[in-house]
């Protein structure tokens, strides 16, 4: 057998048994006229195709620059046909690129070479390219693009890492952490032993790649007690347990959102025919000025049997006694459901978590306060929760997520007009930036980060590796999830906007329609105005200023102008604020110019005044 040194170029089309499966006449005929162009082009580059499965392409080329020019031509002229195409019915191709050792054997070619090409089209974003560094040193000033380098990744079966570049630039993929975990109070993220989720490689094929074993949901503590304002403090001890036991791989936790709705009502069929629950998790917190007591109840939701319960636990009032409470009924509940491949039974991960912990109990509140403001959005509980923080990152400068907690504070007051400081953007991104010193895997401080850049205008690609970060740190948090797929929507990845909102639906059944606002706003810029209307509509009266805003002007483009006009007097009166700069709320998300002046052509439509700058 003749044994050579050639440039690989392995393709793959996104999703095609998707595509397939929507419209399969449609999909064949538009794949017959792309492979024609894609062997065309291999052609003219002096490349020949060995192997095809219809739906993808490997070719060899005797050089890589020729295989590299001949890959980004391709991915430019796919984009221009797609235009013309209805976006469920485009198809995108990922090209992977190696330059290496090939074993010929007939018309067909083996090896590592062959391999490593086909794993980098793995892990390369629909539309771009993921090369190794063989063929990058062969490119530097001899195409007409940019690469990004994306660090060393450990491809499957393969034994050695390979340094990857990728175009577009933007999209460069990240090696996939060895050991991350998070717990959403006071333990930010330790190591573990549990690979991430292939979704967080941007551009994989499917982002729906959730966890597969038992579906566990925590319904919100109970506070035992007069004193109501300890109910944030219950409502963080449900939060926090999501947080632990979605280190278990292979647990759906469900987002605690959804079984918020559960809190008055525990009935065990109610909650499993909702949210597809196997396991139930409730329980009550008690503390006085001294004392904490902590009860829990565990259903079997298939039979609504009652589980043996961890506790109760009766202890001294102290951040490390809520820890251990905390981590002993992960522990135990993880334990009874069969699970045990997560870190939390290893001491020496317990300990760290507690090393990470705020010194005393006051600065873990301050930090669940920070989370409360989420539950109503008021300007008391905003002013609360900042100056809480404010103290504790002066008395404990060391606790990270307090300054994350905090630079999410400073980005509310902007976004919601509350006491907004005139600095608010440095401060928020010094309270990230420290946050991050003091722990650098906080995927709290990177999702803060990501918001930032978007807020602030800045260049995509700093949301897109903060956005990374969070999401590998964190790949279950339906929160992060929406939030951040809802600026992805806003800054015009609305695509892949929708499918981290989607992930987050999938694991929070219940999550804030607001996040739907990425349907909406791409069918307005679409220019299908009954389609965005049916979604605001579909939350029942609208009542937020930038909700009443965008169906104003998308009853106004559609010619519904008593529709259109109604609305306008609603929001001139219940928000006359919005009138001083109605571009205000959408330059503030990072919107693009285009859809931001479109809804202004609306409201001018409908009557209201909107000025040319």
């Amino acid at each position: 057998m003749e044994r050579r040194l050639t440039a690989i170029m392995a393709a793959d089309f996104v999703g095609f048994s998707r595509l397939i499966e929507r419209d399969e006449e449609g999909t064949i005929t538009a794949l017959k006229g792309y492979r024609k162009l894609i062997d065309g082009l291999i052609s003219n580059y002096g490349g020949r195709v060995f192997g095809s499965a219809g739906d993808s392409v490997i070719a060899e080329f005797t050089s890589a620059t020729d295989a590299s020019r001949c890959a980004l031509e391709i991915q430019r002229e796919l984009k221009v046909r797609n235009l013309d195409l209805p976006e469920k019915g485009r198809m995108n191709l990922r090209i992977g690129i190696h330059l290496g050792d090939v074993v010929a054997d007939g018309d067909n070619l083996l090896g590592d070479g062959v391999n490593i090409a086909a794993r980098l089209e793995a892990i390369a974003p629909p539309g771009g390219l993921c090369v190794s560094k063989a063929v990058a040193d062969q490119l530097s000033g001899k195409v007409d693009a940019e690469f990004a380098h994306a660090g060393a990744h450990e491809l499957k079966n393969i034994a050695n890492k390979v340094e990857v570049w990728t175009w577009p630039p933007e999209l460069a993929v990240k090696p996939k952490r060895s050991a991350a975990i998070r717990w959403a109070a006071a333990t930010a993220v330790v190591a573990t032993a549990t690979a991430i989720s292939a979704f967080f490689v941007f551009g994989r094929d499917d982002p729906r790649d959730l966890p597969s074993g038992a579906r566990i949901v925590i319904t919100p503590f109970e506070t035992i007690g007069e004193n109501k304002e300890d109910e944030y403090f219950a409502e963080g001890l449900t939060r926090d347990l999501n947080a632990l036991l979605a280190k278990f791989s292979n647990l759906f936790v469900i987002a605690p959102e959804a079984g918020a709705d559960f809190s008055s009502n525990k009935d065990c069929e109610a909650i499993r025919d909702a949210l597809g629950a196997d396991y139930i998790l409730g329980g009550t917190a008690q503390r006085s000025d001294s004392k904490l007591r902590v009860t829990t109840t565990f259903i079997n939701a298939r039979t609504c049997r009652q589980l043996t319960p961890p506790g109760p636990f009766d202890m001294d009032l102290s951040i490390a006694n809520v820890l251990d409470i905390q981590v002993e009924i992960a522990r135990k509940v993880a334990s009874q459901i069969g699970s045990s491949d997560a870190p939390l039974f290893n001491t020496s991960v317990q300990q760290a978590i507690r090393d990470k912990a705020p010194e005393n109990l006051e600065a873990y509140e301050c930090y669940l306060l920070g989370f409360w403001f989420y539950q109503s959005f008021s300007i008391e509980a905003h002013r609360k929760a900042r100056d809480c923080l404010l103290r504790t990152v002066k008395e404990e400068p060391g606790y990270s997520l307090a300054w994350s907690r905090l630079a999410f504070n400073y980005l509310e007051s902007k976004k919601r007009s509350f006491d907004t400081d005139p600095d608010w953007a440095n401060k928020a991104r010094d309270a990230a930036t420290r946050a991050l010193e003091e722990d650098p895997d906080n995927a709290d401080a990177h999702y803060a980060l990501a918001i930032l850049s978007r807020m602030t205008g800045e260049d995509k690609a700093v949301f897109f590796e903060h956005a990374k970060n969070a999401t590998e740190l964190s790949p279950n948090d339906s929160w992060i999830l929406a939030d951040l797929g809802i600026f992805l929507a806003y800054s015009g990845e609305f695509e892949k906007g929708k499918e981290w909102i989607s992930r987050a639906k999938d694991l929070n059944p219940k999550l804030h329609p607001g996040y739907n606002n990425a349907w909406v706003l791409h069918a307005i810029l679409r220019g299908n105005y009954d389609e965005a209307q049916k979604v605001i509509l579909s939350w029942g009266t609208p009542k937020s200023t930038m909700s009443m805003a965008t169906l104003t002007a998308s009853y106004a483009l559609d010619g519904e102008q008593q529709k259109a006009q109604e609305m306008a007097r609603r929001l001139q009166n219940e928000h006359p604020e919005f009138l001083d700069d109605p571009r205000s709320p959408y330059r503030a998300r990072g919107m693009p110019t285009e859809l931001i002046e479109k809804i202004m052509d609306g409201l001018r439509i409908a009557g209201i005044e909107v000025s040319e700058n």
